[in-house]
């Protein structure tokens, strides 16, 4: 077996806030710059890097915007009922080729959608109204009435499909002892092994630990190391102070092994 290859670093140095990958093996990259209240959005090739656009913002709003969901060849965005609120409102759908705005529904909010259509909902006072909508369109076919309403036409709407993905799971769950040992001696001076996340892909196993870095902050260290040979092929330091543990720090898309480095570098192995 092949030693992971790096394939490419992604990085303009500020928080990588987002990544959403899309039908067209693309990555969508949200990021922001926190000090300055800023949002930029990147759309790059999922194997090599090479970016097809990057820091796009929408609707000249600087930095109160998000990704929703990506489908086929558009990328659908959403801005927020009052500043730093939750509540999402509006639907931009943004064309993956050049990420040119589409369409844009102002007075509607993003619920789901499948191959040929949106679903999406109108908050009214004390109840929502559901709307089918054409996806290429962003067209309204059809009003689906309120939750109740609206139920047997979104149940039918296809779960999000992760079968391209493989994400880590808690140690807690890795029943192969010879691997669980092999793990904790690498981990042997950390004081944070409930936090250990693990995946096994091919030969590979794949695993993260926590050391202390400071009295304030920890370091988050990850391995890849051949499960039968138990030879370690690559180490890399995924952050170097956080204050706390991070749940997710890496998965799997395909056989591309990625994660993010002090927040702000997206890197990406062949596994």
């Amino acid at each position: 077996m092949n030693n992971p290859q790096k394939l490419f670093s992604y990085s303009q140095n500020w928080n990588i806030w987002r990544l959403i990958m899309t039908d067209l093996d693309q990555i969508v990259i949200e990021e922001r710059n926190i000090e300055k209240m800023e949002v930029f959005f990147s759309c790059i090739d999922k194997n090599t890097g090479s970016v097809f656009w990057k820091n796009k913002r929408f609707l000249d709003e600087k930095f109160w915007t998000g990704i929703e969901d990506t489908k086929s060849n558009l990328l659908f965005l959403h801005m927020f009922e009052k500043p730093d609120m939750p509540l999402h409102k509006k639907i931009i759908a943004v064309n993956l080729i050049d990420g040119t705005i589409d369409w844009i529904n102002h007075e509607l909010t993003y619920f789901a959608c499948d191959d040929n259509f949106i679903y999406a909902y109108k908050q009214n006072f004390e109840s929502k109204e559901y709307f089918k909508l054409e996806k290429e369109s962003g067209q309204i076919i059809s009003s689906l009435g309120n939750e109740e309403d609206a139920k047997p036409y979104l149940n039918l709407i296809p779960e999000k499909n992760y079968s391209r993905y493989l994400f880590s799971s808690p140690i807690s769950q890795l029943e192969n002892e010879v691997l669980i040992n092999l793990i904790r001696n690498h981990a042997i001076n950390s004081k944070y092994n409930a936090f250990i996340e693990y995946i096994l892909f091919k030969d590979f196993l794949i695993f993260n630990f926590y050391d202390k870095a400071s009295e304030a902050f920890l370091i988050n260290k990850l391995f890849i190391i051949n499960q039968y040979s138990q030879k370690i092929l690559h180490t890399e330091t995924i952050n170097s102070a956080t204050p706390a543990p991070v749940p997710d720090s890496f998965f799997i898309y395909d056989d591309i092994l990625y994660f993010i480095k002090n927040k702000k570098e997206l890197i990406a192995y062949k596994l």
